[in-house]
């Protein structure tokens, strides 16, 4: 059983010395968690059987689970298809995606041990993702140059009890690091006049996040599942931001600011209804609350962004179906909405982008044996929203279309 258990460790030091991911906190549902989670458009907080993603959703459903030490890691590859200024049809992306980087992201990875009427585990989860490398495009001849990176790691455990025969409780803690760097260059011409404008942003942020779950069986077949995390608490972070301007009139100055960052992800209640019947069919459906969290991410007026994020609602709904004993199929449809509040037609600060995208996905397990089992599958997201940006010496709204296709590989194992 130890041998078991430390090979379930070590499979999840693996995963965490891959590539890192990127983030972003508006919309949550841009990663989705696991791999039998992830085919069912992220709808389990009722449903167990997936290590690399019940501690994210639900941690009561730990002890659900079935055998004594599971382990799971799943890896996405990411096409992104995300323009600034400029119109993209929707039903032009599918023969684009082909084109272009993709990028590997360590989506999930957990392992989760059982002995009685209790159960814990260990999570790596990074749920969020954002990169943009190109042109801002405002006009034919007025354009600048965006480099955006946003990467966040969660890492935590989990402990689970079976109270009654129909009710379970659990609690996941999870320590967050977030890295963050933005770098925007900006040329203008006017009256032979040659201006070039430049800003760098980075941060970095630490807190503690943590999750509670409830679950009750309300028959054989069908449960309930509803858990809650409050917004997190940070720990330390601390950011700078750069600005220089050159002008061939010979003007030249720059500003740099050392100064406290902060990010606060915002509270969540998840509440699911679930039907599972064992290797035949499941059923799923949860609605996810966001709540309300205002902060500036770096502690200065001038040099930091007002972060806004308003109380929303995501739904998901998931299907899973067994053809053979080693052979099932899930799909689920999902929302993507942004928690950013609409950006505002003259602005005259920076405000976050607004998208509200939906997504679909769909994968299929198989099963090789009672004890292993690799998925193969993926899932869409996309959408249509406004974006402010520097272009030509002043902040300006302009469209911004996001499509992100996820190719999703996952491997299962039962100890």
């Amino acid at each position: 059983m130890k041998k078991a258990f430390t090979a379930g460790i070590l499979q999840l030091v693996g995963f965490l010395c891959s590539s890192p991911a990127i983030a972003d906190f508006a919309n949550y549902n841009s990663i989705l968690i696991g791999h039998r989670a992830a085919g069912m458009g992220g709808a389990y907080t009722a449903l167990s059987g997936d290590p690399a993603a019940i501690s994210f959703y639900n941690p009561a459903n730990l002890s659900l689970m079935h055998g004594n030490t599971l382990s799971a890691a799943v890896t996405l590859f990411n096409k992104y298809d995300t323009s600034f200024g400029k119109e993209n049809e929707f039903d032009q992306a599918p023969l684009k995606v082909n084109r272009g980087s993709i990028t590997p992201i360590p989506a999930s990875g957990g392992t989760a041990y059982t002995f009685g009427n209790f159960a814990f585990g260990i999570s790596i989860v990074y749920p969020d993702l954002d990169q943009f490398n190109g042109e801002v495009r405002s006009t034919s001849t007025t354009n600048s140059y965006l480099n955006l990176k946003d990467s966040s790691l969660w890492i935590g455990g989990s402990f689970a009890v079976n109270w009654n025969r129909s009710e379970s409780f659990g609690l996941s803690m999870y320590y967050t690091s977030r890295n963050f760097s933005r770098s925007i260059t900006d040329r203008t011409e006017t009256g032979g006049v040659t201006t070039i404008t430049n800003e760098e942003k980075t941060f970095t942020q630490n807190s503690l996040i943590y999750i509670l779950g409830w679950t009750h069986r309300l028959s054989k077949l069908w449960r309930l599942g509803v858990s809650y995390r409050p917004a997190s608490l940070p720990v330390s972070g601390e950011g700078t931001l750069f600005s220089s301007q050159i002008s061939t009139s010979g003007t030249n100055n720059s500003q740099t600011y050392d100064l406290q960052a902060e990010t606060i992800i915002p509270d969540r209640l998840a509440i699911g209804i679930g039907y599972e019947l064992e290797k035949d069919s499941a059923f799923s459906f949860d609605i996810h609350y966001y709540g309300k969290v205002d902060y500036r991410d770096l502690k200065d007026t001038q040099a930091g962004d007002l972060i806004k994020h308003e109380p929303m609602a995501n739904i998901a709904l998931g299907y899973e179906h067994y053809f053979r004993e080693w052979l099932s199929l899930r799909t689920g449809v999902f929302t993507n909405f942004s928690s950013h509040p609409q950006i505002d037609d003259n602005p005259t600060r920076r405000q976050p982008d607004h998208i509200d995208m939906w997504g679909f996905s769909t994968n299929i397990g198989i099963h090789t044996t009672q004890q292993s089992s690799i998925t193969l599958g993926g899932y869409y997201s996309g959408g249509k929203g406004w974006s402010v940006q520097q272009v030509g010496q002043s902040l300006e709204k302009i469209k911004k279309n996001n499509q992100i296709f996820s190719f999703l590989v996952g491997t299962s194992y039962q100890f």
